[in-house]
């Protein structure tokens, strides 16, 4: 296995036979004394020392080592040379690359010359398709990658959710370090770590062992059958450099039986793909609480709202601040299960995501346990768990702490620009379906639990229960608790939540019905005006130091030839309890609250409602028993307003 030691002596191979050499990093420079103009390049391995002819104009030179570090001097071929390398046609024989097998190693080593001819590189491979190149990772954008003080959750408590865990037995072992892999953190090892992927593969499945330190990656994927085993104080690194990502990091596509395991940790070094944010963190709490009238502006101005106050603290992949910045491309998501069954997914870390963290993508029978999330909380579209066309998926004792949604549900029409195919997606999973979340902790800006907004499918038979949605540390709380969306005409029913904790939730209850159709209505789903939400019971919430009211509400159009309700039905909330933080707020109510039929659904974009703890209207038989909630001692508003058809 490969074994690094310092990386400006190079990096030790210490092979299964028990030899030991020494690699460089790529380009190796001969002699070291300067530089000169090679045209072709042969090699050859014999008794263990490796043979390089070099044909320049000055003639051909031969070097040898028997540590692929250490090299003579070149020096002119000779006349006993020539007899010693078995011929003397070499002109024939001399190219740009040339790769021998070293027998005592069990590697093909590749010679490449590089830079027109004045270097050569250095390459290793067992399978002659995945070759080690030991290049290293360039970032694409190296300014970005400032983290400021508030982006990431300093008091995340590994120790409860991640333990050091030993190799099975009696299954096969792949380590990546058999294939060229540097734990240095720097050196790319994609192609390594492919290598060891599809060895598992080709025999039926195994265990693809990173261990031993830091590995950088561009896209991954893994196979039937397979473990991922990422050791304690092991780690994928997520390459900087966006020239080496196709979609995302780490893919799972169309295979079962897959697991991603061990107490290590899968990088994203999200930051390089996002511009810095107009402002820092925000540390300490805003003296008053303010909402922009309505969703005018995505960014919440007038600045002193508190839309405003996070969204500027975004790093955002495009030109939100109006600075005349192009946009970036940035990887799709960090980890991807699509059209995966039987996934298990326990005992790991992801941190600082590209994109979205964990996607189950069109997949089944998934069990999500003791894993962390750790993401920078300040880069934009940093969901933490995505659930889309799912089934018979199982969340529990997880931490969570993100930039956007923490726990997010939804059922999408299948994006046709993504330009993948995914076995029986649409045919057998267009909705969401038995999903089972308990015992999570979730940090999160945006919505700490949320359904929706993509909505074009159904989504059904959804619990959670005995969870923990807070932000300790940075400023404002977190935009809603439980956020519960249909917009683009599926229906959402059957939903249960019960006996869920929260502290510094802005707000605590956000359930909305809209027709945003950002799918418009399609020809695979029957026709429908609009979605449903429909049996939702929730009961024993404890909100501290909420800031605005739940919101419960369907919608009213009047655009149409003929006005058009949709209602939301049999709602049921029972012992909800919340107490505000009694700082000031500054209040701007519109004669009728804003009905936001099209746009998208938050609660902060509906202005200022006429309600202190809940605000409900175009509801069909909604109740609410054995609930409290504390105003702030300036208050003026009623506790509960129910509008129209309640």
């Amino acid at each position: 296995m490969y074994e690094r030691i310092d990386r400006k002596a190079g990096e030790r191979l210490k092979m299964e036979t028990g030899k030991k050499i020494t690699l460089m990093n790529t380009p190796l420079v001969f002699p070291e004394g300067g530089e000169r103009a090679w045209e072709g390049l042969c090699a050859f391995c014999r008794d263990g020392v490796h043979y390089l002819i070099v044909s320049g104009k000055d003639g051909k030179e031969i070097s040898s080592s028997r540590d692929l570090r250490r090299w003579q001097e070149f020096r002119l071929l000779s006349a006993e040379d020539l007899t010693f390398c078995g011929s003397k046609d070499w002109d024939q024989r001399l190219s740009d690359c040339s790769a021998v097998w070293d027998e005592e190693l069990a590697l093909h080593v590749k010679y490449e010359l590089i830079q027109n001819g004045t270097q050569i590189g250095l390459s290793v491979s067992r399978d002659l398709k995945h070759w080690q190149r030991f290049e290293r990772d360039k970032a694409t954008a190296p300014e970005r990658g400032i983290i400021y003080d508030g982006d990431y959750y300093r008091a995340l408590p590994f120790g409860e959710y991640i333990d050091k865990e030993s190799l099975p037995e009696g299954i096969s072992v792949f380590d990546i370090r058999d294939y060229g892999a540097i734990a240095d953190g720097a050196t790319l090892c994609t192609e390594p770590f492919m290598a060891a992927a599809e060895a598992a593969r080709d025999a039926g499945g195994g265990i693809v062992l990173v261990t031993g330190g830091h590995y950088c990656v561009g896209s991954v994927w893994i196979y039937d059958n397979t473990t991922l085993w990422i050791d304690t104080d092991s780690a994928l690194c997520a390459s900087k450099n966006l020239s080496n990502y196709e979609n995302a990091l780490l893919t799972c596509m169309d295979v079962k039986n897959v697991s991603i395991r061990g107490g290590g940790k899968i990088i994203g070094n999200g930051e390089y793909f996002a511009y810095l944010p107009l402002k820092r963190p925000l540390l300490e709490p805003l003296e008053k609480t303010k909402l922009p009238p309505r969703l005018f502006d995505p960014m919440g101005y007038p600045v002193d709202t508190i839309r405003y106050a996070y969204r500027s603290r975004i790093r955002y992949a495009e030109d939100k601040y109006a600075e005349g910045l192009l946009p970036i491309e940035r990887p799709m998501y960090t980890v991807w299960i699509c059209g995966c069954e039987e996934v298990t997914i326990e005992n790991v870390v992801i941190e600082g995501a590209l994109d979205w963290t964990l996607v189950l993508d069109c997949s089944q029978k998934v069990q999500i346990r003791d894993l962390v999330i750790n993401g920078n909380r300040h880069v934009a579209n940093t969901d933490g768990i995505d659930i889309m066309g799912c089934r018979q998926v199982e969340i529990e004792h997880s931490f969570i702490s993100c930039a956007d949604d923490g726990i997010c549900i939804k059922s999408p029409r299948r994006r046709e620009h993504d330009g993948i195919e995914i076995k029986g997606c649409q045919t057998k999973m267009r909705g969401t379906k038995d999903i089972h979340i308990r015992d999570c902790t979730v940090v999160s800006v945006m919505n700490a639990f949320k359904i929706g907004t993509e909505t074009y499918f159904d989504i059904e038979d959804v619990t959670l229960e005995h969870c923990t949605f807070m932000l300790p540390d940075i400023f404002p709380g977190t935009v809603s608790g439980i956020s519960i969306e249909s917009a683009d005409g599926g229906y959402v029913r059957n939903i249960q939540i019960q006996d869920v904790e929260m502290s510094r939730v802005c707000c605590p209850l956000f359930i909305c019905l809209n027709k945003r159709n950002k799918y418009g209505m399609g020809d695979d789903r029957e026709k429908r005006a609009c979605g449903k939400i429909e049996n939702v019971k929730i009961e024993r919430v404890n909100a501290q130091e909420i800031e605005l009211p739940g919101i419960i509400t369907g919608f009213r159009d009047t655009e149409e030839e003929k006005a058009v309700e949709g209602n939301v039905k049999d709602i049921h909330i029972q012992e909800l309890y919340a107490v505000y933080r009694d700082n000031k707020e500054e209040l701007h109510p519109e004669k009728t609250v804003y009905e936001n039929v099209r746009d998208y659904p938050e609660n902060n974009a509906f202005g200022d409602v006429p309600a202190y703890g809940l605000y409900i209207r175009h509801g069909e038989n909604v109740t609410v028993e054995d609930c409290c909630i504390v105003p702030r001692s300036m208050n003026q508003r009623e506790c509960f307003v129910w509008e129209e058809s309640c």
